[in-house]
């Protein structure tokens, strides 16, 4: 993946990406499969290992041997094959083609599966050949198919529209199997049309498509299907509500389906046969409704905020038919709006067999534990899944109001201190709870009530695991608070180990520094992964995904006319892990404009990753 993400950052393009769209390309490409071959080991470099008898024993294996070496070769080098001689030339024209752009691009945009150890420089702005569009027409044009393995990703298609059309034409005659299908797009909300040749790719059991106008279904065949379509990856897509039912309609053997980012309020009516998983993230979800999924495991939302504004937001999960149903998550009381069977769950829901998935055995909640409106669902909550055995909380902060419906009345008030005392029991927490995971731990009173709560009720309770919020230590005042309030607690389970880890933020840091210039790359800086520190309270600190570039700069200018100038700190999501490449080129943009800014007078930036 990281020879792909490299290619993404290089050029013009990416140069020109608003800040929104890096972040949302960054969310999209963490989601998608990986290739099934990479540039690590190109042909190249086994042609020194070669036998000392010179005698070719590769060449007398067997055909289906040879085809499954070169299906894992990169597509140049398994082209290339056919030169060795009649034989190798039938081997590839009988082998299953894997295409990943990426590949195509010459040296040294390229660098076999290396990091680059440079950000972008002047001379690579221009680095992607503007014929790569060409390449990959040729090389769909050259082999006979089938095809197993297609991955676009590198081609700005609003300035192709003659390439996608003939592309999916390609696909669908020569019988792609796994398609990843982005349009390299710089801005937010990028109108180009996906063609509805798509639908004629019927081979296809793995789809990916990104940064596109879904094609409108009111016009196709009503014969229009995937047929063996087993999982389905919808990325920042521009698409009406009746064309995502066409579709989910027209997937009889889905069973995994991703919708991230989407641009539009998404309801999703889920009534399948075969979808195990469902995925909704970064992005608006009206309803959730799963009336009938026989064999649904897993309905996952992680930022999926609901539709009526920043301060009205509000959304609804709607759990039917689901007897196998075992992780759901992550709900959010106060947002989310919870029916089961056909009855709304409230503060004073009681539980009865109508109001119960007793199958689910994971959940994760996001919950202001301090919040009158949203911790008062969390018992009810709770109640609706009497056999939990996980329960995951991400604590957020209680002065942010950024949901609900009941956001901006006298609902949001402050906890009463006795809440937890008086919640009543609770089945799943008395009889089959055995972890409980807390993140983002701040040491209010709230959440060390609520802690409290469950080690004082939990009978089966192994362990309590508790990460604190970036910032705070185990190891001061609110480490020191949390042990002595957690040692008064009577626990239930006298076994129970209770394990205190700092923020994932204090963990790892990624450093990208200015560096002596390289008299050959003069714009570029060093980069180094992996360095252990912990960073002063008077440093500055930046979100890094989606913050403004204008707002970052004003940052440095305050802090440089107090003399308070430290690190600047970029606090990168998890979720980038893999994204080295890409987010040190984001840097090196910031860099570059805030020492035209601000003059040369030597900061650096560090990256800090929560993974």
């Amino acid at each position: 993946m990281e020879d792909v993400a490299e290619m993404l950052c290089r050029g013009l393009d990416f140069k020109m990406m608003d800040d929104g769209m890096l972040s949302m390309t960054a969310d999209v490409f963490k989601s998608l499969p990986h290739p099934p071959v990479c540039a690590a080991a190109p042909l190249s470099r086994a042609a020194a290992a070669s036998a000392p008898d010179g005698v070719d024993r590769i060449s007398r294996l067997p055909a289906v041997v040879l085809r499954n070496v070169v299906s894992r070769l990169p597509a140049k080098d398994a082209a290339r094959t056919t030169v060795l001689s009649t034989r190798w030339r039938r081997v590839w024209h009988t082998t299953p083609l894997v295409l990943v752009d990426a590949h195509l691009l010459p040296a040294p945009a390229v660098r076999a599966g290396r990091r680059s150890p440079r950000a972008v420089s002047l001379r690579d702005v221009f680095a992607v050949p503007l014929d790569l569009a060409a390449a990959v027409s040729s090389a769909l044009a050259a082999h006979p198919g089938p095809f197993r393995w297609i991955y676009l990703a590198g081609t700005d298609m609003d300035a192709h529209p003659a390439e996608k059309e003939l592309w999916l034409k390609l696909l669908a005659a020569k019988g792609v199997q796994e398609l990843v299908f982005l349009n390299r797009a710089r801005k937010m909300g990028t109108d180009v049309q996906l063609p509805a040749t798509l639908f004629k790719c019927t081979s296809l059991t793995r789809l990916y498509i990104g940064f596109w106008r879904f094609p409108a279904t009111a016009a196709l065949p009503r014969t229009a299907a995937f047929p063996y379509l087993r999982e389905l990856g919808l990325c920042s897509l521009i698409m009406m509500e009746q064309d995502l039912a066409f579709l989910l309609d027209r997937c009889p053997v889905l069973e995994k389906l991703l919708i991230i980012g989407n641009l539009w309020p998404v309801s999703i009516r889920v009534q399948s046969c075969s979808l195990r998983c469902v995925e909704v993230c970064t992005g608006m979800v009206s309803e959730i409704n799963v009336v009938h999924a026989s064999r649904l495991e897993r309905l996952l939302l992680w930022e999926a905020w609901g539709v009526g504004g920043l301060t009205n937001m509000s959304s609804k999960v709607k759990i039917g038919h689901a007897p196998k149903l075992r992780f759901l998550g992550f709900l959010v009381p106060g947002m989310h709006e919870l029916e089961i069977g056909n009855t709304i769950i409230k503060a004073e829901t009681k539980a009865s067999p109508n109001t119960t998935v007793p199958s689910v055995k994971m959940l994760g909640v996001q919950v202001k534990l301090g919040t009158r409106i949203e911790a008062r669902m969390l018992p009810s909550f709770l109640r609706c899944f009497p056999n939990l055995e996980t329960l995951y909380v991400q604590s957020e902060n209680d002065e942010f109001k950024f949901w609900g419906p009941q956001s901006s009345s006298s609902n949001t008030g402050k906890l009463n201190s006795k809440f937890w005392k008086e919640a009543g029991p609770i089945e799943c927490v008395q009889r089959h709870i055995r972890k409980v995971v807390l993140r983002e731990f701040r040491g209010t009173k709230s959440e060390l009530d609520f802690l409290k709560f469950i080690a004082e009720h939990a009978q089966v309770l192994e362990e309590m695991v508790i990460y604190f919020t970036h910032g705070i230590s185990p190891s001061d005042q609110v480490g020191a608070k949390l042990r002595i309030f957690m040692a008064s607690a009577k626990w239930a389970n006298g076994c129970c180990k209770l394990m205190v880890f700092p923020s994932p933020f204090d963990q790892e840091v990624i450093s990208i520094r200015d560096a002596k210039r390289d008299p050959q790359n003069p714009t570029s800086s060093s980069f180094s992964r992996g360095t252990k520190r912990i960073f002063a309270k008077n440093e500055l600190y930046a979100g890094f995904v989606g913050i403004p570039l204008a707002s970052l700069l004003q940052m440095i200018h305050t802090a440089r006319a107090t003399s308070q100038l430290q690190p600047v700190v970029l606090l990168g999501q998890s979720q980038w892990a893999f994204h080295w490449h890409l987010m040190s080129c984001h840097i090196s943009k910031i860099g570059d404009m805030a020492r035209n800014s601000i003059g040369e007078r030597g900061f650096s930036f560090h990256l800090l990753s929560s993974r």
